[in-house]
């Protein structure tokens, strides 16, 4: 009874490091078919919607790349964000944030005014502002708002944060022109901060699951990896070209090169 025991919890183990060391590899890229500039990316069913700032809109495409809808005359519309659907894109030239609900577009309205957002989480009552000019994340708690982060160069402080996402009561801000991302609680301490040593050079955008942090690597052209608790896990760097986003969903991670216009896929290697 022991030794079979023994040969189980062995199995189980070697089970649980094969499945921690399976790696991201890259499956394939989404070719858009007209012109334009992926910044951001999010999803609301089985397609994808991506930001085109440079072009001031927003298009719909399914996963081959074709244009199924657009949003046009947006304001340099930033990183998106989803939720129960809903589509919710911050503007960044005009300091106002939208929702699209059913094809409609309606402003979204949050109790604090942001300086050009560049990125926002949205998730029911919690909502979650990159607020750039300002160097601070807007934090809306159930109508009630508080401030993290102010401009500077030290932990604890922000330059020009462009994404913003929140998971298990933690708050990841894409510390943009710092160089990292750092990682605080509802309260604005700091927890964690990723990125210095590994030569991150502009942390654009950030996504995560329950297991791993995609950062975006921008002028390195590269996206890096991280587990959940802070470990540098993987750095992806083929066919990539100035990531500025990152977009997790299930097995599959898509990132949009900036100046290619296209879309990677990469897919956790079975």
């Amino acid at each position: 009874m022991g030794r079979r025991y023994l040969l189980t919890l062995i199995v189980i183990v070697l089970i649980g490091c094969n499945e921690e060391t399976k790696e991201w590899v890259f499956h394939g890229k989404i070719e858009l078919p007209e012109k334009s500039r992926p910044l951001a990316l999010a999803k609301t069913g089985e397609e994808i919607w991506l930001s085109d700032p440079e072009h001031f809109r927003l298009l719909k495409i399914d996963l081959k790349g074709k244009v199924l809808d657009s949003i046009m005359d947006l304001k340099r519309p930033m990183n998106l964000d989803s939720d129960n659907g809903n589509l919710y894109v911050p503007e960044f030239l005009t300091d106002t944030i939208w929702v699209i609900e059913k094809g409609i577009k309606m402003p979204f309205s949050i109790k604090a005014k942001p300086d050009a957002p560049a990125g926002l989480f949205v998730k029911g009552d919690t909502i979650a502002v990159a607020d750039f000019y300002n160097h601070r994340i807007i934090l809306q708690l159930n109508s009630k708002v508080y401030f993290i982060g102010k401009e500077g160069h030290k932990k604890g402080e922000l330059y020009y944060p462009t994404d913003v996402k929140i998971f298990d009561d933690r708050i990841y801000v894409a510390d943009a022109y710092n160089n990292r991302v750092q990682i605080f609680d509802f309260s604005g301490k700091v927890l964690q901060v990723l990125g210095d040593q590994y030569g991150l050079r502009v942390a654009s955008a950030i996504d995560l699951t329950e297991d791993y942090i995609a950062v975006t690597d921008q002028e390195n052209s590269r996206v890096l990896i991280y587990h959940i608790d802070g470990s540098l896990f993987q750095t992806l760097n083929s066919n990539i070209n100035y990531p500025t986003d990152v977009l997790f969903d299930g097995s599959t991670l898509y990132i949009a090169n900036f100046k290619e216009n296209s879309v990677s896929i990469y897919r956790k290697n079975q």
